[in-house]
């Protein structure tokens, strides 16, 4: 069993400007961060849209749109928060006591926010006898682990458990968008909840923007608690409108597929082991995966390490052929050097 008590802050991709500082290049091509590399075309906010709080009918409507966007069955409920980040912090005081499985490599926020509540936390590769609840991120991140009849055969087991089942699916609207719709709907249960990423998938995760999928009750619980006015005017109003926005959605998951293809082609050239990826990444296992992404910074290009874990690196999508040419030409010079 593992307890995390400490408040500092965790590693994440992002920090783009310390990335810069470090490596002294201002022309720092960000690949840390599992965003997709195009964003929604939101229309331009004047300042008087920003003026007012949030209204019941902003919210009403946003909601509205991700559940015909995520197929959300009827019998489940939604709210919103400001990312699935300040969602997950809240979901372990809905659940009873007892001890929670979190499998790694994986979103290294959950295990945190479990301890915090007072909850043990056990990170055994398989689900032990002794634990009552359990954390899925699906896909995985980093690894972009995705079994779908694997999920539903642990929620069964944690339904006899009486626990709780916690599904981050903050990179399931991609490539995986109809297992993720099955997966809801076979697991419209009381003992499982899910989270979905606005900011990823349409490229603003600066808009703060994500959503909870449960029983009714869950969904009360946790809106309760997030409290009013927990999402800005200009977030729900694009959010609606993206979510919404079918054709460009249609497009958008061709292109992250296309451009993922690309990635996986080029990191496999370079002699790369991919073992796993989304859409919106690739995770690839290196032996010297630390002074890989060294030396990727030194020349402009930005991936995402991980100190628990020193043999992998995820990579996301680059967003042009300059970014692509940038990384191509800097896996290049680790080949010569390697």
């Amino acid at each position: 069993m593992t307890k995390v008590r400490s408040t500092a802050r965790r590693e994440h991709g992002g920090d783009i400007d310390v990335a810069r500082q470090r490596h002294g290049r201002a022309d720092m091509i960000d690949l840390s961060t599992g965003i997709s590399p195009r964003s929604y075309p939101a229309p331009p906010l004047t300042a008087d849209r920003l003026q007012a709080l949030p209204t019941q009918s902003d919210l009403a409507a946003c909601l509205a749109a991700a559940r015909r966007h995520y197929e959300v069955p009827d019998e489940l409920a939604l709210c919103a928060g400001p990312g699935t980040q300040a969602l997950l912090q809240l979901v372990p005081a809905l659940a009873s006591d007892g001890a929670v499985w979190i499998a790694q490599p994986t979103y290294n926020e959950h295990l945190p926010a479990w301890s915090a509540h007072g909850h043990d936390v056990s990170v055994v590769p398989t689900l032990p006898e002794e634990v009552r609840h359990a954390v899925v991120v699906l896909p995985n991140n980093p690894t972009g682990w995705a079994d779908y009849t694997a999920v539903e055969m642990l929620a069964a087991e944690i339904g006899r458990r009486e626990g709780l089942l916690l599904i981050d699916g903050a990179f399931a609207d991609g490539a995986t968008h109809s297992e993720d719709v099955h997966l809801l709907a076979k697991l419209a249960q009381t003992h499982v909840l899910h989270l979905r990423s606005f900011g990823k998938f349409f490229g603003l995760a600066g808009l703060r923007l994500g959503f909870a999928i449960g029983q009714p009750e869950q969904i009360d619980y946790l809106s309760d608690r997030i409290g009013p006015w927990a999402v800005g005017t200009a977030s729900l109003e694009i959010g609606k409108q993206a979510l919404d926005d079918v054709a460009w959605v249609t497009d958008h998951r061709i292109w992250l597929s296309q451009q993922a293809d690309h990635l996986s082609v080029l990191l496999i050239r370079h002699g790369l082991t991919i073992i796993g990826g989304t859409s919106l990444f690739q995770c690839v296992r290196c032996d010297h995966a630390v002074a890989l992404q060294r030396h990727l910074g030194k020349n402009g290009v930005w991936v995402r390490a991980f100190s628990a874990h020193p043999d992998l690196l995820r990579i996301g999508l680059p967003g042009d052929a300059a970014a692509f040419s940038a990384l191509d030409e800097a896996l290049a010079k680790w080949q010569g050097k390697s």
